[in-house]
């Protein structure tokens, strides 16, 4: 699918190209020699074909890469609907400092989550460490994290994406 996609978008390039080059429809048509009726449509219907790729090709890329694509991370990783806008709130606030592959962040103030994370063992504790961090600040008393930049609700989805997510 992928290099038809790339073919249509080639093709749909150099008869732009053609086109423009030629000084529009009509130097195209000139520069083919062809002269009136048949030739002339051929011409008109090429250029409305190139159109309607054009058109197409993007709308069909743009209905298949739906919201059910939003829910996976990095790794293959499902995300759940909190983890989701985990995602989005860590990118927020946080990819400026940290280092995590699932938002492409590479921060370098803070730590690397991808390494940091997975030296705990469980899901559940890497959850609370970083939920701690969050609503405490510093982790452990090191660095210069500011306490309290997401409260509730968003603290706990950022905590639950990060730990979901860190060092896949």
């Amino acid at each position: 699918m992928l290099y038809v996609v790339l073919a249509v978008f080639i093709l749909l390039g150099l008869g732009t190209f053609f086109v423009a080059m030629r000084g529009g429809p009509r130097g195209a048509s000139d520069s083919l020699h062809v002269e009136g009726g048949m030739g002339e449509h051929l011409v008109t219907l090429g250029i409305v074909a190139l159109v309607v790729f054009g058109l197409a090709v993007p709308a069909f890329v743009l209905a298949d890469n739906g919201d059910h694509k939003a829910s996976v991370a990095v790794g293959g990783v499902r995300l759940t609907k909190d983890e989701i806008k985990g995602r989005e709130l860590f990118a927020h606030a946080c990819t400026v400092c940290h280092t995590l592959a699932a938002v492409k962040s590479v921060g370098r103030i803070g730590p690397n989550l991808d390494v940091l994370l997975p030296t705990i063992p469980t899901l559940e504790q890497r959850k609370a460490f970083v939920l701690s961090t969050i609503l405490e600040g510093p982790a452990l008393g090191k660095g210069n994290m500011p306490a309290d930049l997401y409260v509730g609700k968003e603290a706990e989805d950022v905590a639950e994406f990060v730990a979901a997510v860190a060092g896949h």
